[in-house]
This record gives C-alpha cells, structure tokens and sequence, in this order.
C-alpha cells in the first residue's frame, strides 16, 4: 500500500491509495482519491447485481423470507427459471452488459458509443446470458442500421447497465442519456437518467447522497412522485408489494428511492432491496451506484468483493484502465 500526500490550502494529508478518502466542508481531494471512488462505483454496481441475483424475478417476498434471514452477505443461485444453469456468483444480464461496458472503456482506453455498441453485440454473441425485450429488440434495429438508437422501452435495466460510464471522470449528461438509449427509450427513461446522473455527478463531487436527492427531487415530476412515495424502513418490503415489483421505471425507482432514504449502509440497502423481490438486480445497481460513489465499499465484506465469478476481470479491467 503506497503512501501518496495531497496538499490543498497547505494541508497535508496522508492517503491510503486503496481505501481512505477525505471529505472538508463535503469536497472531496485528490485526483487518486476521484479516481477510487470512480472505481468503487463500477465494482458495487456489478457485487450488487450478483448479490441479488440469487432472488431476480421472484416476486413473492413470503418465499423471500423463508430464502433469507438478516442481513444477506452470501452469493446464491438464482431461485428463478429463467436463469437455470446460472450460479451462485454469476452476474444477471444487467451486470454482463455493465462489466462489457467498463471492458469496452478499459481496453479502449475511454468511452466512445459507437464503439460500445459494437463491442456490446460482440460481446452478448460471445457470452451466455438471459436475453430481455430491450436487448433482443435493440440487436435487431443495429442489423441493417448504423444508428445508436436501440429498443421503445422504460425499464429500469437501460440505466442500471450504463453506471460504469462513471469510471470515466469526464462523462456528460448527454454521455449518459446516449448509452441508456443504445437499448431503452422513452420519457420516463430520460426523466429518471437525468435524476440519476444528476444525483452521482454531485455525490462524487463531495455532495452527502441524500442531500443529493433532496436536491433533485423536484427535478420533474416522475421523480417529485416518486420521491413523495417513499415510507418507513419497516414498510419497503410491504410497500414493493402493494405497488409492484416488476421491471419498469415505474414500479423500480420508487423501490430505489424508499431503498436509498431509509439504509444506514450499502448491505443494508441490498438486504432490503432483495427481501422486496421482483427486479431486484437493475434496482440493487442504481442502489450501489449511488451509495458507492459516497462511501465506497466500506460496509462490503471483502468475500463479496472478491467472490463473484467474474470479480477477477473486472479487477483487471479496473486496474488496466
């Protein structure tokens, strides 16, 4: 572990390049430090996808409760049918496509769309995984075309797979938008990825996360809404269940945003957002996306970090880039 020292307004603080960043009058110092919290981003949004696996598409928050108890901090296998074959570790569909993207932008060097839609095509020909309408529809329109407008569709999973672009420290909003709509288009879609870019862009700029929600919550009124539904810590799961769990904007970013206001910490959050059921995958990455880019992976058990079955790629695509 290397011993860097920063030096801003003539204080000098010594910092641990791996783990430690610092926050004065909620502004974060340090290129290097940026950059790690960049970095822990990308890895929690892809143990976050991994870790909910296990209980993805299964709506039933009885079976949920006989599945788990207390906090969860152990990779299963998926519980549903339409991941037979898949372990325990595996990354759900929405985490392939977020680990193509950090592989495209680390052995690109940047991020470049055009390129990741080819290297996204490439990459879903290449690797087994559950093929959703977005994805199915989007490979059809990039057939006969060159356009870098993929599927109609306003689920969640179009900005839960786009979150690694955030490695990159100098991606716009228009960045943002341009990746979701590679396979997910609609209002609801750019009203909810505006919020989320708005809300991480200012979390890795020193801003508390909840302060950042509070910031944007009358950013439209999707989102004013959305805000509005949120309840008590001892509700989420009862909540999610009387207003849905599936795979839309619609019925996920409430779940999110009850999620992400009630946690104390990272797998707290991924507790609750799994014992919610349904979705749980493209919730538990725009979760960890958020709460990651505030606090790192301080409250992740280093057996998560490491233990996903592609945890060692995504390690060296960190480290390459």
């Amino acid at each position: 572990m290397k011993l860097k020292i920063i030096v801003s307004n003539l204080i000098v603080f010594p910092v641990f390049k791996e783990y430690t960043y610092f926050k004065i009058n909620n502004t974060n110092f340090g290129g290097i430090i940026m950059d790690n919290q960049r970095k822990d981003l990308a890895k929690a949004v892809l143990i976050a996808d991994a870790l909910s696996f296990g209980a993805h598409w299964v709506y039933s928050t009885e079976k949920l409760k006989e599945k788990y108890s207390g906090i969860i901090d152990e990779y299963t296998e998926p519980m549903a049918k339409f991941h037979q074959g898949k372990e325990a570790g595996d990354l759900s569909h929405y985490g392939e496509q977020a680990l193509s993207l950090l592989k495209s932008i680390s052995e690109k060097q940047g991020f470049d769309l055009k390129q990741f839609r080819n290297d996204w095509i490439q990459y879903l020909n290449n690797n087994e995984m559950y093929m959703d309408h977005s994805m199915e529809e989007s490979l059809e329109k990039f057939e006969d075309s060159d356009t870098l407008i993929g599927a109609d569709n306003v689920e969640l999973g179009g900005i839960a797979r786009s979150l690694p672009i955030f490695v990159e420290n100098k991606t716009s909003r228009q960045d943002f938008l341009d990746l979701v709509h590679l396979t997910h288009n609609g209002k609801v879609v750019d009203q909810t990825a505006e919020f989320v870019f708005a809300v991480i862009r200012d979390v890795l700029k020193g801003t508390d996360y909840k302060e950042a929600l509070k910031d944007h919550k009358d950013m439209n009124q999707f989102i004013k809404d959305s805000f509005e539904k949120i309840g008590s810590k001892d509700q989420i799961v009862a909540n999610a269940d009387q207003r849905g769990q599936g795979c839309s904007i619609e019925q996920g970013m409430p779940i999110v945003l009850d999620v992400l206001w009630n946690a104390d910490n990272l797998l707290e959050a991924l507790t609750f957002n799994i014992m919610a059921g349904g979705d749980t995958s493209a919730r538990a990455m725009v979760i960890a996306a958020v709460m990651a880019a505030d606090r790192g992976l301080a409250s992740i058990p280093e057996k998560l970090v490491d233990g996903f079955n592609k945890s060692e790629d995504a390690k060296q695509l960190l480290v390459d880039y």
